[in-house]
């Protein structure tokens, strides 16, 4: 018997290998960008959540005195000191707090959306009902749903409110 020396890969071995790991990365990486996308999108609806209860236990638990607010005369006039303003266009929401001017801005990532429905007020007022709920859209078309109840109570989810 002959002994082959046989020193590398054929050609159609690699032509193989190369086209098993392109029909497994072709497959892959988009199901990896939506699941990144929707781990993005928990995140923001967590935040959102987070800043709303946020702002409700600031303006349901504030009792100012007006000495130290001296320079603030409709803090010790007012119980309602807490706002949030949701810019559709451009993908913002603030929540400003009437406490010498300071306000809080967060932005949503590139190709997010949010957007709300017709009974919300606009702005949220923390005073009033709301009765509603607001849609934050990812890039690629993942819904979240932070819905508010005739109550006051919002909470996230993942299905549309009913």
């Amino acid at each position: 018997m002959k002994k082959l020396n046989q020193r590398g890969f054929a050609t159609l071995e690699i032509i193989c290998v190369i086209l098993i790991i392109s029909i497994l990365t072709t497959t892959a990486v988009p199901q990896m960008a939506r699941m990144i996308d929707s781990a993005r999108l928990d995140y923001e609806m967590k935040t959102f959540l987070n800043h709303l209860q946020t702002a409700r236990a600031l303006n349901r638990n504030s009792h100012y005195i007006p000495e130290i607010f001296s320079d603030v005369p409709e803090l010790s006039e007012s119980g309602h000191q807490i706002s949030l303003q949701i810019d559709y266009v451009k993908g913002t929401y603030q929540i400003t707090k009437n406490f010498k001017g300071v306000s809080e801005m967060h932005e949503l990532p590139a190709g997010f959306s949010i957007a709300k429905n017709a009974s919300l007020n606009d702005p949220i007022k923390f005073e009033n009902e709301n009765n509603g709920h607001i849609t934050i859209t990812s890039r690629y078309g993942l819904k979240r749903y932070i819905i508010f109840n005739s109550v006051g109570r919002w909470r996230g989810s993942n299905e549309p409110p009913q």
